[in-house]
């Protein structure tokens, strides 16, 4: 019984081997189909969050595949409806440092830490006290989370104790921990909830129906100090708007950890983060290259729970985390 992984990364090859010990034979490719159906064809399971429509079809032993994140949007949907035979699995592993850093992001763009240090280097004190942005309080304001899962539930924990009433708005106006907000509503009455909101996280998955759910309206509907950050995916906003939006000051800013464009290549580096769109020289925008799951013992709790997970599914046991692909989580 074989296991794929493509990515030629020591660490998580021999940590997932030695999880599974003789169970399964590990093998590895590239990320490429071809590679792919080369070395693993004949797999009963892949740790990818990426697995192209390709590999899918050709694979015909496959019946898992286990993402090493929450986001499983790099997975062809399409192929799994086809085949009706694959179960697809992802992590929560880091939703706790997502949470963390997420308010971290918040603080940096209400309380202008990027610039003001950036300023300070120069030797321009002009920022400090009496400067002409002061900070933004984030006490006794509304928060609105986008999505109330795994992520936004850890958000709410531990931005609670900030003093700030904490709403959401989910699909259907319910969630498992509905506890942990003021206040819940449903997509349909998304605009009431973003009108009254100071500071807007996004935390729920790309799927069809939430690609482009930042659009141009939306923004419209947000307070000119809301501040916005996008801790989900680039896609779900619309990325010429949102720069129209802050360029022009009809939002009070934005903190980005996701983007539309990325280096080919993992660590790469190619430009600023937008093809299109000069985000990196405004003022009111904090700008993050997707690294809000990086920590110092995250990455290993990642490895650990995939290769548990496998284990779980070859033995014939219920895999955690099963995610339902007509919902996209």
């Amino acid at each position: 019984m074989k296991v794929l992984i493509p990515y030629d990364d020591a660490e998580i090859v021999n940590t997932i081997q030695n999880i599974l010990g003789n169970e399964a034979e590990v093998v590895v490719s590239s990320r490429d189909p071809e590679a792919m159906i080369k070395a693993g064809g004949d797999a009963v399971a892949v740790a990818s969050g990426r697995v192209p429509g390709e590999y899918i079809r050709a694979a015909s032993s496959l019946r898992m595949i286990q993402a090493f994140g929450a986001g499983i949007d790099k997975i062809d949907h399409e192929a799994i409806k086809e085949r009706e035979d694959i179960v697809v699995c992802n992590s929560h592993a880091n939703a706790a440092e997502v949470s963390e850093y997420t308010i971290m992001l918040l603080l940096a763009a209400a309380k202008n830490i990027i610039v003001s240090d950036r300023e300070l280097r120069k030797g321009d004190w002009s920022r400090g006290w009496g400067g002409s942005r002061p900070n933004i309080e984030i006490r006794g304001k509304i928060c609105l989370l986008i999505g109330l899962g795994n992520v936004a539930s850890a958000i709410a924990e531990r931005l609670k104790p900030f003093g700030v009433q904490l709403h959401a708005v989910t699909r259907t106006g319910s969630g498992v921990k509905t506890d942990l907000v003021d206040k819940i509503s449903s997509i349909g009455n998304i605009e009431s909830a973003v009108r009254d909101a100071d500071f807007i996280i996004l935390a729920l998955p790309l799927t069809k129906d939430s690609r482009g759910l930042v659009d141009e309206r939306f923004l419209s509907w947000m307070k000119p100090s809301s501040i916005l950050v996008n801790i989900s995916r680039g896609p779900i906003v619309d990325e010429a708007a949102l720069y129209a939006a802050l360029a022009e000051g009809r939002i009070g800013g934005a903190a980005l950890d996701v983007w539309w464009d990325y280096p080919r290549k993992r660590k790469g580096t190619i430009k600023p983060p937008s093809s299109d769109f000069a985000f990196h020289e405004l003022d009111n925008v904090v700008l993050s290259p997707h690294r809000a799951a990086y920590s110092e013992g995250i990455m290993n709790e990642q490895i650990r729970f995939v290769g548990e997970n496998i284990l779980r599914f070859i033995r014939g046991e219920k895999p955690w985390n099963v995610v339902d692909m007509n919902l996209g989580y």
